[in-house]
């Protein structure tokens, strides 16, 4: 399947000139990963307008914060909308008037609903931060550090019916770093993602798009990260926990209980390492005990198989601080227990 977006002219003296035209984007996105991508077409083709999700209260203030998008949007003189359904008619009928050839969503927010999809002239794309079908939905990115996977990638697939089902246009496979958080690969996979989407936007030019259709018998699933999925479990494995706390940096971070002067206190652990099991230290430790004090790096704590060094932790209403500096700060000696429930 393809689309020509090419114009000929032709002077009084018969000479034919081949121009490619500006292609005409409506770019749906809300969050960082977005932006490289906006950038990108913004630079390269003709960008009618943005829709991003409405401005959200954010922080310990609960302040009202725009989305990045939006902070991108209104620096680059990019006309903007956020309305808080964009399937209400309408709204619909606003879009149309802007006459976009193609329909861009790069981490948006919202599901489109069939009439969105009618509005433009061509068809609409979407950037899917995983190798589809694996972890459709919301969060991918997470997910696939969690589960321990040492590939991912980005899809651009077409926008159809059903959450990130629709034809596979490109992929492209990222390898995982096994010490990367979530919001480093994040970083990675949105660059590469914007490349990606220049090249599927070439592909409609020159009407060489084809479509790989997904198979359902491989796909996978990626909800929402919950704060029930953040709380650690000290009895899985070193590499379990630490994947865990790595998929979770940024939102909402691995978390455990403490006990701190007498009250139960749940602190988020952001960073931690894999270290070599010392058979001496652990031999008559129990599951989430802290097994040595690691100066300045931080501190030991047994897992179900291995002890993990935690070198970053934050308490409620303040700032990550160093482990070492916690267990400085409240005093904390050698056999204390995590997990404290």
């Amino acid at each position: 399947m393809g689309f020509r977006l090419k114009v000929f002219f032709v002077t009084r003296k018969g000479r034919v000139f081949l121009y490619e035209v500006r292609v005409r984007i409506l770019f749906l996105g809300t969050p960082k990963f977005a932006c490289p991508s906006l950038v990108s077409l913004n630079e390269r083709e003709e960008i009618v307008g943005v829709i991003t999700q409405p401005d959200r209260p954010s922080g310990r203030g609960r302040k009202s914060r725009a989305p990045a998008v939006k902070r991108l949007a209104q620096e680059k003189g990019i006309p903007l909308c956020q309305p808080e359904d964009v399937n209400r008619s309408f709204f619909i009928n606003q879009m149309r008037r802007l006459k976009p050839d193609l329909v861009v969503v790069a981490a948006f927010g919202q599901i489109l609903g069939p009439d969105f999809l009618l509005i433009p002239r061509l068809l609409t794309i979407n950037l899917h931060p995983s190798l589809l079908p694996r972890y459709r939905g919301p969060a991918p990115i997470p997910w696939a550090i969690i589960n321990g996977e040492r590939e991912t990638g980005v899809t651009i697939q077409k926008v159809e019916k059903g959450v990130d089902r629709g034809g596979i246009i490109l992929q492209k496979k990222v390898p995982i770093d096994p010490l990367e958080t979530a919001a480093d690969l994040e970083r990675r996979l949105s660059s590469v993602g914007a490349e990606l989407l220049g090249e599927a936007i070439e592909l409609i030019k020159r009407g060489q798009l084809q479509y790989k259709s997904q198979q359902e018998t491989e796909a996978t699933y990626a909800p929402k990260v919950e704060k029930k999925d953040s709380l650690i479990d000290w009895s899985k494995p070193a590499l379990t926990i630490h994947n865990l706390v790595r998929g979770l940096n940024p939102y909402p971070g691995a978390s455990t209980f403490v006990r701190l002067r007498g009250k139960r206190t749940r602190i988020k652990i952001w960073r931690t390492e894999l270290v070599k099991e010392n058979s001496n230290l652990e031999k008559d430790a129990l599951v989430s005990q802290i097994t040595q004090i690691c100066k300045p790096e931080g501190f030991l704590v047994k897992g179900g198989n291995a002890s993990l060094l935690v070198k970053e932790v934050q308490l409620p209403n303040r700032n990550p601080i160093s482990g070492y500096d916690f267990i400085k700060g409240y005093q904390i000696k050698k056999g204390f227990i995590l997990g404290d429930s």
